[in-house]
């Protein structure tokens, strides 16, 4: 009793502020996603290998509590179900041996223990370790909701309205405390929006050429403007054979002193 007590005392003197070296809410979930991964991959030491970050040290004990949470809730019988809760206890408790008090995943160490304890009707112990979770991390808002849950089950409501109002000063959006609230009769904070993506710098105008700057010649230009030219003058040679054959009455015939030519060389004769 004395330990709950100088519990609740510290986190009176630690709720204006948050923990210094807590973790946020999406690094509890980062851990959570990465237990799933460990306990996958319980006996492939060459995951393990590849995927054991410092930070994680001694965590993995983390994991194999986790793993028995839905049994907890599941158990159907409370003999059963406190097996499954002491195994998460001896798991957090290596951890909270082992592990510096200022590791940022500590606040959701506190947290299973003391959600478990409180499904092994373990109360006094469970609010002991939810307090411990809200000292280092007073924005941890499913710990907040996990007491207040406990305070209305022993009859405290009146404690519970209070750590409500106090956790949505500082997490006004969780759902579960709003709902918690309206049940109170807390008044509710008004949601804070998230900050507006900054917009996208607009991209430098280029710089545009000078209005009197030549285009560069190459020699693939030169070639193919030769080529371009020959053609041209083809098909004017071409035109005017056309032409001229077309004067005589023979719209495709060569022009004339072509066709001189031709008759002098077969013996043909001229005509006049």
């Amino acid at each position: 009793m004395v330990k709950v007590l100088r519990a609740a005392v510290l986190l009176a003197g630690s709720i204006a502020m948050t923990g210094a070296s807590a973790g946020t809410e999406a690094d509890y979930q980062a851990l959570r996603a990465w237990c799933v991964q460990r306990l996958q991959n319980q006996n492939n030491a060459a995951w393990q290998a590849a995927n054991n970050p410092q930070k994680y040290f001694h965590f993995h004990h983390f994991c194999f509590g986790m793993q028995w949470e839905n049994k907890v809730v599941g158990s159907a019988s409370q003999k059963e179900r406190e097996r499954y809760v002491g195994s998460i206890v001896n798991e957090t408790s290596y951890i909270i041996s082992h592990a510096a008090r200022s590791h940022f995943l500590m606040p959701e160490v506190y947290f299973l223990r003391g959600w478990a304890q409180y499904y092994g009707k373990q109360h006094i112990e469970a609010e002991s370790a939810l307090l411990n979770a809200l000292q280092l991390d007073p924005r941890h808002a499913r710990a907040a909701a996990q007491l207040a849950t406990l305070y209305r089950a022993t009859d405290r409501r009146a404690k519970a309205a209070e750590v409500v109002r106090t956790a949505l000063k500082l997490s006004p959006n969780d759902f579960r405390l709003r709902k918690m609230g309206e049940e109170f009769g807390v008044e509710l904070p008004p949601l804070v929006r998230p900050p507006a993506p900054k917009p996208a710098a607009p991209d430098e105008p280029s710089q545009a050429e000078p209005a009197d700057a030549a285009p560069a010649t190459t020699e693939a230009t030169v070639t193919q403007e030769a080529a371009t030219a020959a053609r041209s003058a083809a098909q004017v040679d071409q035109d005017a054979g056309t032409a001229e054959g077309a004067s005589q009455g023979c719209r495709f015939c060569p022009p004339a002193e072509i066709q001189k030519r031709w008759r002098e060389s077969f013996g043909e004769p001229q005509k006049p």
